[in-house]
């Protein structure tokens, strides 16, 4: 089960990886051709790339003849040697769960540490949407991920005036309405999956300022005539060190430098037709993307389980469990038998469903024996042939033979 887990955890996060890469080096061209919305949508491609990574392709049934067999000597005191499960996949599986929890927590109280240091929230005065806090450094920003709410500093309405006042409340209400606080929350969630990958954490900032820069480009082009007093409202702004991760900051705090935005602000508006265009290309980028991801996943196992011929054993019964389950008539009359079962493999690598599919002498029930001892295997989730074992079917012939 670890095994799978970390499998598919390693696929995701190459997905993420090679699609944060592509993000990179396309952001920057796509913002100067087709404006700053459609290079933030692009970030939409990494987290679909994952999703797709996860999501098996079907194929054929591939059944496959059985391949093993155990012979169990009643009364001889030499056992065979069982393979120990390994450990290291367990071990890892255990590091990253503690890495997402540490992660988690790390956010956790870096968010409430900035709740803490805004103070008691009061609707502005005139507009009881906005929130106004206590101290001088809390935002303009948008704040939470399950309710955000605009939340202006308590000094908001002596240091922004007159039309920069409506600037930046309307840089927060575009925030709101394009559900930038959730898609951050987002990003922090796969920050704690993939605590490990640096590159998810530089995603994550570059994320916060292509999505500052889209949010400045469409409160420009609802006022075309403010781009100077939107530059210097934004120069103006308190440059505060903390920032809080479900959020989204006004100030140029954190992950949110100016040199980019103000770049933005001097560059022309793209036309609507270019727009759409870009959003077009986007798309036709991320859904080739996460074709091309599917299309390299493993396949799904299929609706007829394969029979594993090559299984890998971590453990087996040993010598005594099979003296044990030894029909003891059989033992009496010191007879030999033989006995064939059919199991499903479980996800933990045990068995289960066993049937008998052959014994000989019929009346002396080495079938029944052999079902008993079904319950000492266990397997890796891998054959040595590289088939996922979970669900598949394995046979195992069983030869008893007395001490002579």
């Amino acid at each position: 089960m670890s095994g799978a887990v970390l499998e598919a955890l390693l696929r995701a996060n190459l997905a993420l990886a090679a699609a944060i890469l592509a993000v990179m080096l396309l952001r920057r061209p796509v913002r100067r051709r087709f404006g700053p919305l459609a290079a933030y949508v692009l970030w939409l491609a990494p987290p679909v790339c994952a999703l797709v990574s996860l999501v098996p392709v079907p194929a054929p049934t591939a059944i496959m003849a059985p391949a093993v067999e155990l012979v169990a000597a009643a009364g001889k005191a030499v056992a065979p040697v069982a393979a120990k499960a390994p450990a290291l996949p367990t071990l890892l599986l255990v590091i990253w769960e503690l890495g997402v929890l540490a992660a988690f927590s790390l956010f956790a109280v870096r968010q409430l540490r900035f709740v803490r240091a805004v103070g008691r929230l009061t609707p502005l005065t005139g507009q009881p949407a906005v929130l106004r806090g206590e101290h001088v450094e809390a935002g303009p920003l948008v704040l939470g991920w399950l309710r955000p709410r605009i939340v202006v500093p308590a000094d908001f309405a002596d240091r922004f005036e007159g039309e920069a006042r409506a600037l930046v409340l309307a840089h927060e209400d575009v925030h709101l309405r394009r559900g930038d606080a959730r898609i951050n929350g987002l990003a922090v969630a796969l920050q704690c999956l993939c605590w490990f990958n640096p590159l998810v954490h530089l995603a994550a900032r570059t994320l916060r300022i292509d999505q500052e820069i889209a949010c400045d480009a469409a409160v420009i082009d609802r006022h075309p005539h403010a781009r100077r007093l939107y530059a210097e409202t934004l120069l103006g702004s308190v440059l505060g060190g903390a920032h809080a991760p479900l959020g989204c900051h006004w100030p140029a705090t954190g992950p949110h430098p100016l040199k980019e935005r103000l770049i933005m602000l001097n560059t022309a508006s793209v036309t609507p037709l270019r727009r759409k265009a870009g959003l077009a290309l986007v798309a036709l980028v991320a859904s080739t993307a996460a074709g091309a991801v599917w299309a390299a996943n493993p396949a799904a196992p299929s609706v007829e389980p394969a029979v594993i011929t090559r299984p890998i054993w971590t453990e087996k019964p040993t010598i005594e469990d099979l003296v044990r389950y030894y029909p003891p008539e059989a033992k009496s009359a010191k007879v030999d038998g033989r006995a064939a079962i059919a199991c499903t493999v479980a996800a933990d690598g045990g068995l289960y469903d066993c049937t008998v599919i052959g014994e000989t002498p019929a009346e002396y029930r080495f079938g029944d024996a052999a079902l008993q001892m079904s319950r000492h295997f266990r397997m890796r989730p891998l054959s040595a042939d590289g088939v996922p074992t979970a669900g598949a079917k394995v046979r195992i012939p069983i030869a008893f033979a007395t001490a002579k």
